[in-house]
C-alpha cells in the first residue's frame, strides 16, 4: 500500500482511462484520510500493481455489470480477514474484523451511535468524489467520527480470549519458574550447611518447609506457590538432591582431571542399616600447588573382602572417567583386605598400576601402636576401663556431677574437670586420664558419699571404684598411661599439621621412639617408681604383690612357678614391657615402603638446594622414568643451588620447601606429553 501522495503521483498506472483515474483519486482520498488518523473509516485502494482482478469468484450480475472486485496483495492486506471495498461502490464507515476461519470463524463491527453523524459515512455510504476532500476534512471534524475512532482502538486494544488465557498462562509460568528456582536455593543451602531437609513425619514442620515459609513473608507470590505444595514431594527432593549432587561432582571431578595425577583414599564402614559402605576420596593438586581431598561419594558392598573392595574402587574409577594409570597414591587403613602385602586391596591395585605407591595413614598407626600395646599390657587397660566408667558413673548424672562439683571447690578449685575418653582417637586420651589423675582424692569422696547414700547398682558401682582406687597398681597405670599416651599425642599433633613434610615426620616419629627406648633403662623407672609412690603416699594402700593362684599341671608351662620378690620388681616388669612393645609396634607400623621412598624424593630435593649434589636415586628414576625427564630433571637440580642463592641467606641450610603459584614459584621437571 502506498504510504505518501507523493508516492501515488509517481508511481506507475496501466493506462489513462476514467477508471484508472478514479483509482488513482480513490487512493489520494485513502491516504488523507490515513495521515488524518480515520484509518479505521476507509481503506485506500491499491496500486496497480498490488490489485487483482478476481474474476473467478465473481458473481454472474457482477460480470454482466462490468463490476469487479479488487483485492490487495500489498504486505497490508495479505490476509483473508481483510474486508475489501469494490471499486464501483461508495465506502462505508462501518468496520469490520473477522477473527479466525471455518466454525471459529467471527465478525465484529460496530457503527456511530451520535445522532448528527452523516449518513453517507454511516448508512448510503460516500460517492461524492468531488468533493471528498472538504468533505472529510469536515468528516474528522464532527462527533461521529471522533466515537468511531475511540471504539476503533477500543477494539484493536482488546485481546482475543485465546490470547488473555496465553498471556495468563504464560504469567503462571514464570512465577512457578521463579518459585521453582527459590526452592532450589534453599534446597541447595540446607545440603550446604548438612542440615536435614525434611521433619519427623510431618514435612510442614521440616527445615525446607520452615525456611521457605521465612522466604514468603516478603513474598505473595511464594506465599500462594507453598500452599499448592508443588515440588515438594520426597520423591522429587530427592530427585532435586541427586541431581544437585551430580553437579557438584562433575565440578570436582573437572578440577581432577585438570590436574592429571592423583591418589585414591578409601576406607570402609557399617552403617546404621548395618549395610557395608566403601567411602572413597581422592586427593590432587591444582596448578597453584593447593593440595585437595574432595569426597566421591559412599558405595555399598556386599562383602568387604580385598577382590571385592578392589572391584568396586575401579569401577568408581572408570564411572568418574578417571584412568588407573594416572593414580600416584593410595591410602587405607591397616586391615588385612587392605593392606594385606600380598592379596590387600594395595597389593592388587599396585599390579596394575607400579606407580600408585600406598602409604598407611602416619596418625592411624600411632593408634594402631597403642590399642596394640593397650591390649596386651593389663594395668593399662584397667586404668583405660576404670576412666571411662568413673567418667560415665559422674557425667551421665546432674545429681552426682553437682556432688563431685562441690567436694571439687572445697579441695581444688583450679584443677580440671573430668573428660570423657574419645572412643575412635586413642592419641587423644591423655587429657582424660590426667584429669582423673588430679581429681584423685575427690574422686574418693564422690565415690564414698555415692556408696553411702545410693542404694541401687549405681551405689554398689561406686563402692566398687573406691575400693578399686584404693589399690597402688591402680595409680600406677594411670600414671604409666599418662606418660605413654601424653608422648603419642605430641607425636600425633605434629603429624597432623598441615604443612608437616616427611622429613619432619620422619622425625617425630624418631623422637618419639627415641623418648620410649630412654625410659627402658633402670635409672629411668627408678625416677619414674619413687614419683609416683610419693603422690600416691596418703591417697591408697602401699604397694603388695597381687595374689597368686596355682594353675592346673596340665596347662602349666612353668611360668606359674615364679614369684616375684617385691611390688617394685613386679611394676618394673609391666613397665619395661610396655616400653619395649610400644618401641617395636613404632618400627613395625612407620616402616613403609612407600613412606621411604616419599620420603627419599624429599631429601634428594632438599640435598641439593642445601648445595650437596646427589644423583637422582635409581628407585625414583626407575619408578617414574615415564612422568619424569630424568636427564632434564638432573640437570635442574644441579642448577638448584644457584636459584635458591637469590632467596637464602648464605650460610644457611635448606630444611623445608614450600611451592608457590606458578607465577611466583618454580617447576622441578619437565613432564613428558
Amino acid at each position: 500500500m502506498l504510504s505518501s501522495e507523493a508516492e501515488i503521483e509517481t508511481a506507475e498506472w496501466t493506462d489513462g482511462s476514467d477508471v484508472t483515474k478514479k483509482r488513482k483519486q480513490d487512493a489520494v482520498a485513502g491516504v488523507h484520510d490515513h495521515q488524518n488518523g480515520v484509518e479505521a473509516h476507509f481503506v485506500a485502494p491499491a496500486t496497480p500493481a498490488q490489485l487483482e482482478l478476481n474474476s473467478d469468484n465473481q458473481s454472474s450480475e457482477q460480470k454482466d455489470s462490468g463490476t469487479e472486485i479488487a483485492k490487495c496483495l500489498g504486505p497490508c492486506c495479505n490476509e483473508e480477514t481483510i474486508l475489501y471495498q469494490t471499486r464501483e461502490e461508495a465506502l462505508l464507515a462501518q468496520t469490520v474484523i473477522i477473527y479466525g476461519s471455518g466454525r471459529n470463524k467471527r465478525e465484529r463491527s460496530f457503527q456511530a451511535s451520535c445522532s448528527k453523524a452523516d449518513g453517507a459515512f454511516s448508512i448510503e455510504g460516500f460517492s461524492n468524489w468531488k468533493k471528498a476532500l472538504e468533505k472529510f476534512a469536515d468528516h474528522e471534524r464532527c462527533q461521529a467520527h471522533k466515537e468511531a475512532c475511540i471504539k476503533f482502538n477500543a477494539i484493536m486494544k482488546q485481546k482475543s480470549v485465546d490470547e488473555q488465557l496465553k498471556l495468563v498462562a504464560q504469567k503462571e509460568q514464570i512465577e512457578r519458574r521463579q518459585m521453582f528456582l527459590t526452592l532450589l536455593s534453599s534446597l541447595r543451602y540446607l545440603l550446604r550447611q548438612g542440615l536435614a531437609v525434611r521433619g519427623h513425619g510431618d514435612d510442614s514442620e521440616g527445615n525446607l518447609s520452615q525456611l521457605l515459609k521465612a522466604r514468603a513473608e516478603d513474598s505473595i507470590a511464594l506465599q500462594k506457590w507453598i500452599k499448592t505444595g508443588s515440588y515438594q514431594s520426597p520423591e522429587v527432593l530427592n530427585e532435586l538432591t541427586n541431581t544437585i549432587g551430580a553437579e557438584v561432582l562433575r565440578e570436582v571431578l573437572n578440577g581432577i582431571k585438570s590436574s592429571r595425577w592423583f591418589s585414591i583414599i578409601g576406607d570402609e564402614t557399617r552403617d546404621i542399616s548395618n549395610s557395608e559402605q566403601l567411602s572413597i576420596s581422592i586427593r590432587w593438586v591444582d596448578k597453584d600447588y593447593s593440595i585437595h581431598e574432595d569426597f566421591i561419594g559412599m558405595f555399598k558392598v556386599p562383602k568387604t573382602d580385598a577382590e571385592t573392595l578392589s572391584l568396586a574402587i575401579e569401577d568408581v574409577l572408570v564411572r568418574c572417567v578417571l584412568p588407573i594409570s594416572q593414580c600416584r597414591g593410595q591410602a587405607y587403613d591397616g586391615a588385612s583386605n587392605m593392606a594385606g602385602p600380598k592379596s590387600g586391596v594395595a597389593a592388587r591395585i599396585l599390579q596394575r598400576q607400579p606407580t600408585a605407591i600406598p602409604v598407611h595413614c602416619l596418625c592411624h598407626c600411632i593408634n594402631l601402636c597403642l590399642q596394640d600395646v593397650s591390649r596386651k599390657c593389663k594395668c593399662i587397660r584397667d586404668a583405660l576401663d576404670l576412666v571411662y566408667e568413673l567418667v560415665g558413673l559422674i557425667k551421665y548424672s546432674p545429681k552426682r556431677e553437682h556432688l563431685f562439683t562441690q567436694y571439687q571447690l572445697q579441695d581444688s578449685p583450679n584443677i580440671h574437670r573430668l573428660k570423657p575418653l574419645c572412643p575412635t582417637r586413642w592419641t587423644c586420651r591423655t587429657g582424660s586420664i590426667n584429669a582423673v589423675i588430679e581429681n584423685y582424692a575427690v574422686l574418693q569422696q564422690t565415690l564414698e558419699e555415692i556408696a553411702e547414700t545410693c542404694r541401687d547398682e549405681y551405689g554398689r558401682k561406686a563402692a566398687g571404684f573406691q575400693a578399686l582406687m584404693g589399690k597402688f597398681s591402680t595409680f600406677f597405670g594411670l600414671k604409666l598411661a599418662h606418660v605413654v599416651f601424653g608422648a603419642s599425642e605430641q607425636l600425633s599433633t605434629t603429624l597432623q599439621s598441615k604443612d608437616t613434610t616427611a622429613q619432619d615426620a620422619r622425625l617425630a616419629v624418631n623422637l618419639c621412639k627415641a623418648f620410649y627406648d630412654r625410659q627402658r633403662d633402670a635409672s629411668a623407672f627408678q625416677i619414674f617408681y619413687q614419683a609416683v609412690l610419693l603422690e600416691a603416699n596418703g591417697k591408697t594402700e602401699p604397694p603388695t604383690l597381687p595374689r597368686y593362684s596355682n594353675p592346673p599341671k596340665r596347662i602349666n608351662d612353668g611360668d606359674a612357678n615364679f614369684r616375684f620378690a617385691t611390688a617394685e620388681h613386679y611394676h618394673r616388669r609391666e613397665y619395661f614391657e610396655i616400653m619395649e612393645s610400644l618401641s617395636g609396634e613404632l618400627d613395625a607400623r612407620f616402616d613403609q615402603k612407600g613412606f621411604h621412598l616419599a620420603a627419599l624424593v624429599e631429601a634428594t630435593i632438599l640435598d641439593n638446594c642445601s648445595g650437596k649434589s646427589y644423583p637422582i636415586p635409581k628407585e625414583v628414576q626407575d619408578l617414574y622414568s615415564k612422568d619424569l625427564n630424568i636427564d632434564r630433571l638432573q640437570t635442574q637440580l644441579s642448577m638448584l643451588p644457584d636459584l635458591v642463592k637469590s632467596y637464602v641467606l648464605e650460610g644457611k641450610q635448606i630444611t623445608k620447601l614450600k611451592l608457590t603459584t606458578r607465577d611466583g614459584g618454580w617447576m622441578l621437571a619437565e613432564l613428558k606429553e
